[in-house]
């Protein structure tokens, strides 16, 4: 969807106005900016000239134009509020996408947080914040990573997308970590067969997330190489191999719960036989006398005294 927000140079002149010498020099450098000084007009109305001129093309794509756009934007807009980037709100990530054609502030954002961005583990603190933040504003991701960050103060970034991982396959309450059964992988590659490798769909409709997405995805992987190195293939396709494989599985489980459920159903015949055993005897070797009963509707009725 096209944005009808103009590019208005004079706001983006603005921001550079009088500017708080020591503060730019802060952000410039602590901060993953592409300018090793503040830019001078001539510069910013340089950049702004290239960016009218590819404005139109190379749709949902990041140019080389539109990352130096973005740095003096992001840059422009701490100046302005005297803000660190990853302290800036949702309310300024907007604004600054609006200058954009095609990218929304969730996609300026992470484009900016990108370079900067750690594989870094969680902390039983961050952990807590998540699951607080998650009820707060439930999926909202990119706005959770932005108040975390505040809370936490941490020194690295959080994206979005690491938030939502993190609740998806760790702290959603809803989560089973037990074994799989055979009734669960056999579900499990009937659905990927009818629909497909839609990991995300497979734990939402099926597993009604209690089983994660990369649960389902790391299973279904583990099995087919299992059975791949049980089965020689010879020259075919991969797509040839995976389907041979899948059907492979689905057969060998079908089996197994077929077999397990015969079993149960055998055990349970024997115990109802052991339940109700009749004896014959003879009455007549009987010397003490005895009271006939019988058991109806789970009640033991008295017959007779002999």
């Amino acid at each position: 969807m096209q944005k009808k927000t103009p590019l208005d140079r004079h706001l983006i002149l603005e921001m550079f106005y009088q500017p708080d010498q020591d503060f730019a020099q802060f952000l410039l450098k602590n901060h993953q900016f592409s300018f090793q000084q503040l830019p001078t007009f001539e510069e910013i109305n340089s950049i702004l000239n290239n960016v009218e001129k590819a404005y139109n093309s190379k749709r949902g794509m990041w140019t080389p134009c539109q990352d130096e756009f973005l740095n003096l934007l992001v840059l422009g807009t701490c100046l302005k509020t005297k803000e660190i980037p990853v302290d800036l709100t949702s309310y300024q990530w907007e604004q600054i996408s609006r200058m954009f054609r095609y990218h929304n502030w969730k996609g300026c954002r992470n484009r900016w947080l990108e370079e900067c961005h750690q594989k870094v583990g969680w902390t039983p603190a961050e952990d807590q914040v998540l699951i607080q933040l998650q009820q707060l504003h439930p999926n909202k991701w990119c706005e959770i990573a932005i108040e975390m960050m505040k809370i936490c103060k941490t020194p690295y970034i959080r994206q979005g997308k690491q938030c939502r991982d993190r609740w998806v396959n760790k702290l959603d309450p809803n989560i089973v970590n037990l074994p799989w059964t055979k009734e669960e992988e056999l579900k499990l590659f009937r659905e990927i067969e009818n629909r497909g490798k839609r990991w995300a769909e497979i734990s939402l409709k099926v597993f009604k997330l209690r089983r994660t997405e990369n649960t389902i995805k790391n299973r279904y992987y583990n099995l087919l190489k299992q059975e791949e190195n049980k089965i020689k293939l010879g020259k075919i396709t991969k797509d040839e191999k995976n389907e041979i494989l899948v059907k492979s599985i689905i057969q060998q489980l079908e089996q197994q719960v077929n077999c397990k459920f015969h079993i149960k159903n055998e055990e349970t015949q024997d115990q109802q036989n052991q339940e109700y055993q009749i004896e014959i005897f003879d009455i007549n070797k009987l010397k003490e006398p005895f009271k006939l009963v019988c058991l109806v509707k789970r009640k033991i009725v008295k017959l007779n005294e002999l």
